[in-house]
């Protein structure tokens, strides 16, 4: 009896081991995506979540997606890259200016791959990503078509304002762009940069008191700390408009922008051709397909009805 128990106990041992291997084995095949994104917000999230549902739904490959955060710190940004390229991954995505940025030495000097994703520059990656084992999709949005757009909402509009991180290369390089085109629109920006988020409170509250509207254009602290600059801005009677769409229904008055949504699509896809084999060096960078235009006809601005007919959504 007792050489029967010990013999069944073998083999269930040995049952739960090959089970065990066979996880194992199939854990190895599946393409492990390391994902490092440079804050925690509604557009970004939603690029993430784009990016996973189409990798998820290649159903001749098995995709192992994770997900982490540098808060807009580029040391750690460099320290979660490090750790991504040492753990064997993939694909690395970055998802922001500031993690890319950390991740391109490791595509140059390590032939890490790595795509990045909602990147408004590329060029503040580096001037030139030829042969560099990166490419990716940049969220940028073209700035005179949302600026007719905030004319043709408020025709009087002379003064608006934008708060953005200083220390966000593509916030600067919008900033320097949004100059020249208010100048030849006769607005006067407003500027108030910021460094962290507990700044924005005061910026707000400055520039509500002296500008006819508030323009957030993908800085990711500011939009970070979205509630608070709407807050501020509706008490005051000032409109906020966004280059992101899912601000919108949080109570700014319009967007003019592409589906962060998409933008993850697209980046899933860009992710997929590499997997596949295809030179990562030959995928050229890409850009939003289509820009949708979201209004909140709650905000405290009124929205003409010749916008409403062209509105992709309304809240």
């Amino acid at each position: 009896m007792k050489k029967i128990i010990i013999v069944a106990a073998v083999i269930l041992a040995s049952i739960f081991l090959l089970k065990k291997n066979i996880l194992l084995k199939k854990n190895d095949n599946q393409i492990k995506i390391k994902v490092c994104k440079v804050i925690e917000h509604e557009a970004l999230n939603s690029v993430v979540a784009g990016m996973t549902y189409y990798l998820m739904s290649q159903k001749e490959k098995s995709y192992d997606v994770s997900v982490e955060t540098c808060q807009g710190n580029m040391a750690l940004a460099s320290q979660i890259i490090a750790k991504f390229s040492d753990s064997g991954a993939d694909v690395i995505v970055t998802v922001g200016t500031i993690p890319s940025q950390a991740a391109y030495k490791f595509a140059k000097s390590k032939n890490t791959k790595v795509v990045f994703s909602s990147v408004t520059n590329p060029k503040d990656i580096s001037e030139n990503l030829k042969n560099s084992n990166i490419t990716g999709v940049s969220n940028f949005v073209a700035l005179q078509p949302q600026l007719n757009l905030f004319k043709e909402i408020q025709p009087n509009l002379r003064k608006l304002g934008i708060i953005y991180n200083t220390g966000e290369a593509n916030s600067v390089f919008i900033v320097s762009n949004l100059k020249s085109i208010c100048k030849n629109m006769d607005i006067k920006l407003l500027e108030q940069g910021i460094s962290k988020i507990s700044e924005i409170p005061q910026a707000t509250e400055r520039l509500a008191k002296s500008c006819d509207a508030i323009f957030i254009s993908n800085d990711n602290m500011a939009l970070s700390g979205m509630e608070n600059i709407i807050s501020i801005c509706n008490k005051n009677g000032i409109p906020v408009y966004v280059s992101d769409t899912d601000q919108v229904e949080k109570g700014c008055a319009a967007a003019l922008g592409p589906n962060q949504y998409d933008i993850g699509v697209q980046t899933g896809k860009i992710i997929k051709r590499i997997i596949n084999g295809e030179d990562i060096n030959n995928i050229e960078i890409q850009y939003p397909t289509t820009n949708e235009l979201y209004i909140n006809t709650k905000s405290v601005v009124k929205i003409p009805d010749a916008i409403k007919t062209r509105a992709k959504k309304a809240f």
